[in-house]
């Protein structure tokens, strides 16, 4: 297992330590992946935790620093280079059915505001037609 200074040195420096931690954070929070955790006493006797991290994963970082020198966006990169392809599946599987939901919501906000128009129109034909007869039984009457 490699500590953060291992880490970046695998890096050859290329990211500071700050960002190697924030990144760290991110790929915990967008993905399925919890890094390992190690424990250790400071000099007052403190215990605290540190992540650790495997050759495999820094590998990935790697394909993240490449990534990100191409300029792809940091949460692109940390999706493409830290999940698996059967999550990559599944995020791609959840992106087509966001879209397609947001079709039918589009499409149902169009249906409601033709249907509001259509009953519109249909009062206005009512009161046409109730503003004729009465035009007709007045006729009707005066005759």
């Amino acid at each position: 297992m490699y500590s953060f200074d291992e880490v970046i040195q695998e890096l050859n420096g290329a990211i500071s330590l700050k960002t190697l931690k924030n990144w760290a954070n991110k790929i915990e929070k967008v993905t399925d992946i919890r890094f390992v955790r190690k424990y250790a006493k400071n000099t007052t006797g403190r215990s605290y935790g540190y992540k650790v991290f495997s050759f495999d994963q820094i590998e990935q970082f790697k394909k993240v620093v490449s990534m990100r020198e191409q300029n792809i966006p940091l949460d692109k990169a940390i999706l493409n280079a830290f999940l698996s392809d059967e999550e990559k599946e599944q995020m791609e599987t959840i992106e087509v059915r966001k879209k397609e939901y947001e079709e039918f919501r589009n499409d149902t906000k169009q249906l409601i505001k033709l249907a509001k128009k259509v009953l519109e129109e249909n009062e206005q034909l009512k009161s046409k037609i109730l503003s004729i007869e009465e035009m007709g039984e007045n006729k009707e009457v005066a005759t």
